[in-house]
């Protein structure tokens, strides 16, 4: 399995300096206009306010190759469970209309972090690690903090007058620190970050700052603060498991017995709160084992569970043992009835749960009977219409058995209407589209799914092949042309 983001590495020299031009585009108005003035050179100073938009610009363009690594986890139960659980915290943070993504990454050292423009990132072995919901729900509030307050922000404008190419490998630098392991080796020895590296780390004011906003946060959300200096003490006994001592977290987040003693004493008077654990925290792990492990070292795992005195934990070493034969390929392990009564076992114990009812549906789905998965999907997705794991499993049912307009009529409505834009929603309907022999929309789509992976090149590839089709009216053409337009005139901005 994936143990480490490793090709993120050979980018940065040139993804980063990208993103720095694509800043200055966007600051100057992004226009035509703008276009047909001369570029400052890397001479000039950077602009002191350090936008927001300009933050999400960074993000977004560090997000596009970070989503094209094989560490990066597009499990759509992961992904809408964190998501889930880090906006019960935006929600009570000072910014709470501030737009956030939260995603895992394989990797079995214990760390998170945060990228400028509201991305937060979770390594897959602090989720495993954490031992109930309050204690990740900590770490999530923390790296959120880190966030509204702006810290990353500070650190990159707080270098004044420097030149584009120094704050270029500043932003390199500042991912590698906040994501660790041998991409942050791999920064820092290049010739202009290293001198750098000692303005990396957030400075002690920003964790503190952190600290007690995440607190407020954690308490706020209703979940036990008092998990955090839980956490911390967790992870200094865990370090001697580590050959290098320090867990991941632990470097890039310094903490030390006094920091642990002003945490405990911001808790001293709050009181402690039982909070139960949701069991959707149980089938993520079930699925991250799986990922991190691989489904055969899982599988041990899970039949033990299936002993456990806990009927939660029974009923996640139900679900991971079904995923875990479906994921590796391993459903000749049990007979079917077997399959079948372990998966209606669990429905029995939670009723209706939506990471359930998907895995019943897929289930059926890869054994071959179609139109019992049909069924299964169907009635889901009326209770859980965006459900993201029920609309992927459906549209395999609906491309497998060639009902290409069905799922192009499905795709177009999610597209339309989903807040998040979704590279998958794209991927299904130019293979919608694809099925119809629609030529030109099949292109831009696959377009649109290469732009958002962080492929600029492909996807104006894409969109000339969809000029060279035929098969498109007035209105599918003039968008072919305009996002045609629209990606040239930031390639060649790129380029200078």
């Amino acid at each position: 399995m994936i143990k480490v983001i490793k090709n993120i590495s050979n980018v940065y020299d040139s993804t980063v300096t990208r993103i720095f031009l694509l800043i200055l585009f966007c600051a100057m108005g992004a226009g035509k206009s703008a276009l047909a003035q001369d570029l400052p050179d890397l001479g000039d100073p950077f602009r002191d306010d350090f936008s927001l938009f300009q933050e999400r610009v960074i993000g977004d363009s560090i997000m596009g190759n970070i989503r094209s690594s094989p560490a990066y986890v597009s499990d759509p139960e992961i992904a809408d469970y964190l998501n889930h659980l880090g906006y019960q915290l935006v929600a009570n943070s000072d910014s709470p209309a501030t737009e956030f993504y939260f995603f895992v990454l394989i990797n079995q050292t214990l760390n998170a972090f945060a990228l400028p423009g509201g991305y937060v990132g979770v390594h897959s072995g602090l989720i495993l690690e954490s031992d109930n919901e309050s204690m990740l729900a900590g770490v999530l509030a923390h790296e959120v903090a880190h966030v509204t307050q702006r810290h990353i922000a500070r650190i990159i404008a707080g270098q004044g007058r420097a030149r584009i190419g120094s704050l270029a490998a500043m932003a390199a630098a500042i991912l590698a620190a906040r994501s660790g392991g041998d991409v942050a080796q791999a920064a820092v020895m290049t010739s202009v970050a290293l001198p750098m590296q000692s303005r990396l780390n957030f400075t002690r004011e920003h964790e503190r700052e952190a600290d007690r906003i995440g607190l407020r946060i954690l308490k706020q959300s209703e979940f036990d603060p008092h998990q955090v200096p839980l956490f911390f003490k967790h992870l200094q006994r865990q370090s001697r498991l580590y050959e290098s001592g320090v867990p991941e977290y632990l470097r890039t987040h310094p903490i030390n017995s006094e920091r642990i003693a002003d945490i405990e004493a911001r808790l001293a008077k709050v009181s402690l709160v039982q909070v139960e654990d949701s069991i959707a925290l149980l089938f993520v792990k079930a699925r991250l084992r799986i990922y991190q492990d691989g489904s055969l070292s899982a599988i041990e795992i899970f039949k033990e569970q299936l002993n456990s005195q806990d009927k939660k934990v029974r009923v996640a070493g139900m679900y991971g043992l079904i995923y875990s034969l479906i994921v590796g390929n391993e459903l000749n392990a049990l007979t079917l009835d077997e399959a079948r009564a372990t998966v209606d076992a669990a429905l029995s114990f939670e009723p209706g749960h939506p990471m359930l009812l998907s895995l019943e549906a897929d289930f059926e789905r890869l054994l071959g009977d179609l139109d019992r998965a049909g069924v299964l999907y169907a009635e889901a997705l009326e209770h859980y219409p965006s459900r993201k794991s029920l609309v992927y499993g459906y549209a395999e049912l609906l491309l497998s058995s060639e009902r290409f307009k069905d799922l192009e009529k499905l795709m177009s409505d999610l597209v339309w209407s989903a807040e998040v834009r979704d590279p998958k929603y794209y991927e299904y309907r130019a293979k919608a589209h694809a099925g119809l022999k629609q030529k030109m929309a099949m292109h831009l789509d696959y377009s649109e799914v290469l732009a958002m992976t962080g492929n600029l090149v492909g996807a104006i590839n894409e969109l000339l092949a969809a000029q060279k089709a035929t098969d498109g009216d007035f209105f599918l053409r003039t968008s072919v042309d305009s996002r045609l337009r629209e990606l040239e005139e930031i390639q060649r901005t790129l380029a200078q």
